[in-house]
């Protein structure tokens, strides 16, 4: 209303000739500005609102598509992840049917026997000729001279680094063995037997270790799976029961059949090169009867179990299982087990 009679007075369709019609005038002025002026900020507020507007639903908008994106993301990422575990579980049964489970040739189970006592012939008709030169060296054995154990021909034609089988009745450990120089003998920490990418690695003997030339401690290596997949389940060492009701471990080698009895677990750790400390990983071979009990004296002190006394004497021969254990930073732990003599 202010404003078309304020328009009708500038366009002199009313016009006043007496003071007070001027000071009107002036009057009307003043209320027109005034709403001018808030018509001009309402008006900047209202723009205000439409660009806070448009910003937060740009917001929104790219806030939506960063979470289906994510979401796209861990569906792939989950699902991708469950086939390489799917494949990993399917090539490892695959493996398994091809072992025959029991270590056990399928199709002749004297043959298998047989080959065993031939290669066990073989290698000590090799050590009659040689001579150790020194107390530390060991006579040398022609591998061309043994034969692959007819259960592993297969396995060991797929994969030359194989080097044997391991099980332990009533658990998960049921898992070919091999042993590469690549990568500073860790290849098979990332890798599956038949060598491709995988989490859940594969067991694997020390690069050092010469599994024929048979070394007085083998040292085989393995993740501890959340799954229980590989070493996962070694841990349950650590509990005497459990220990007591699964000392049995069938190590086989591809030229010979063993048997092994496990006789303490361990909780240790990785140790930095400038600390003087006991590595029970460094253990491989007693040159005699001294340091063979210096290493029975020192690994004892990792005794989980407080057994008091390793139960394992010079010329016998172990095998040491390692895998990693979080009760401290670098924290490993191991079993020992030392191969049943054959009457």
């Amino acid at each position: 209303m202010a404003v078309r009679l304020y328009t009708k007075i500038r366009n002199k369709e009313i016009v006043f000739r007496s003071k007070v019609g001027v000071n009107f005038f002036m009057y009307l002025s003043d209320i027109v500005a005034n709403q001018s002026i808030a018509l001009v900020e309402e008006k900047k507020k209202e723009e205000q609102r439409k660009k806070s507007n448009s910003r937060q639903a740009t917001i929104f908008r790219l806030a939506g598509v960063l979470c289906i994106a994510a979401a796209a993301g861990c569906l792939f990422y989950f699902s991708y992840t469950s086939k390489l575990e799917a494949e990993s579980e399917a090539e490892m049964k695959r493996l398994q049917e091809m072992q025959n489970m029991t270590g056990q040739y399928i199709e002749d189970e004297a043959y298998s026997e047989e080959t065993a006592k031939q290669n066990q012939l073989a290698i000590e008709k090799e050590q009659e000729k040689l001579e150790p030169k020194e107390e530390t060296k060991k006579p040398e054995i022609d591998v061309s001279k043994l034969t692959v154990l007819p259960e592993y021909e297969k396995l060991y034609r797929e994969n030359p680094d194989l080097i044997g089988w391991i099980t332990i009745d009533d658990t998960p450990i049921n898992y070919p063995v091999l042993q590469s120089d690549e990568e500073d003998g860790q290849f098979y920490l990332t890798h599956s037997f038949s060598k491709k990418k995988d989490k859940n690695g594969s067991l694997f003997l020390d690069q050092r270790n010469d599994f024929v030339n048979r070394d007085t401690n083998l040292i085989i290596y393995g993740h501890n799976m959340r799954s229980g997949a590989m070493f996962g389940t070694l841990k349950q060492y650590l509990d005497k029961d459990y220990l007591a009701a699964h000392k049995k471990i069938s190590f086989d080698t591809i030229y010979e059949h063993g048997t092994y009895e496990v006789i303490g677990a361990f909780l240790s750790e990785v140790s930095y090169e400038d600390e003087y400390t006991f590595r029970y990983y460094n253990f491989l071979n007693a040159a005699n009867e001294k340091e063979f009990e210096a290493f029975s004296v020192n690994v004892m002190q990792l005794d989980a179990l407080d057994q008091g006394n390793l139960d394992a004497e010079y010329g016998d021969e172990l095998l040491t299982l390692s895998t990693c254990n979080s009760y401290t930073e670098d924290g490993r732990m191991f079993i020992i087990a030392k191969k049943i003599k054959d009457k």
